[in-house]
């Protein structure tokens, strides 16, 4: 006959609280692997739809005024020195920082061709969506890191093919995984008392880490507008803004090219 070892209320109270623990850390998983791969992004990308497209548009008036700006003041030190403007020679002059400007404007192009996609991609319906979250809560607790230690490689590695899954909503994926896992490999330090207190203690650090920064991440863009994105006089009253700052841009950029216009066709003073 085997002897197994006694189960003490020590012991007993520290399995209570790591379970608890493991359980507030796979929710808080959950919740800012949400936040980051599928919240987030549906943020900026109702942003971007609602409001994107003036604001590339400011941004575009931004970069033709600064271009201008800089052409100006080349031709004023033509001019100062009572100088023929070289035009090829200035245009020279700022073609990088135009070059630099273009990858930027395309840059935010693609941000809000990538909002649509993701806009008009295909989503998991409910269901499936409440089943991936928990699939994902259930690998999340057995095979994150964090959360348990003594982890091998392979496992380790599974995990990374889990958060991708659930980053792009392969539901399939989460399940297959679900289904080869061999959860007796898993936690097999739970019996220690001595272990398990090293790991509560480990948990607890998580944890806070977790929390602080999921309220980081609540006070930053995209997640600060999470309520407003939705309010449709907050949207009206920012797109009203945007169209106001089009047409005072527009303006200067306008006054600006006229005034260029006039220094290329500066001459030299004969004496």
């Amino acid at each position: 006959m085997v002897n197994t070892p006694d189960i003490t209320p020590e012991s007993r109270m520290l399995r209570l609280e790591y379970d608890e623990l493991k359980k507030k850390f796979t929710d808080l998983m959950l919740t800012f692997e949400d936040m980051k791969q599928h919240l987030g992004p549906k943020i900026s990308a109702l942003y971007l739809n609602l409001l994107g497209n003036k604001k590339y548009e400011i941004l575009n008036l931004q970069v033709e005024i600064k271009t201008l700006e800089m052409r100006k003041q080349l031709l004023q030190s033509y001019i100062n020195r009572d100088q023929t403007p070289d035009l090829k020679t200035i245009s020279k002059q700022i073609q990088e920082t135009v070059e630099t400007y273009n990858q930027m404007l395309e840059n935010e192009a693609q941000k809000l061709k990538d909002a649509k996609t993701l806009l008009e991609a295909p989503v998991l319906n409910p269901e499936d969506t409440a089943e991936a979250k928990s699939l994902y809560r259930m690998l999340v607790k057995h095979l994150h890191p964090d959360a348990n230690p003594d982890l091998t490689d392979k496992e380790k590695d599974l995990f990374l093919v889990v958060q991708t899954a659930y980053s792009v909503g392969d539901l399939e994926k989460l399940r297959e995984i679900c289904l080869t896992l061999d959860s007796g490999k898993i936690i097999n330090t739970d019996t220690c008392t001595a272990n398990l207190s090293e790991y509560i203690n480990k948990l607890k650090t998580k944890i806070s880490g977790l929390e602080q920064k999921i309220a980081d991440l609540n006070k930053m863009f995209p997640f600060n507008l999470k309520d407003k994105i939705t309010d449709k006089n907050w949207v009206q009253e920012e797109q009203q803004k945007d169209k106001e700052t089009v047409a005072q841009l527009t303006e200067k950029r306008n006054n600006l090219s006229k005034i260029i216009a006039v220094m290329e066709e500066y001459k030299t003073v004969k004496k």
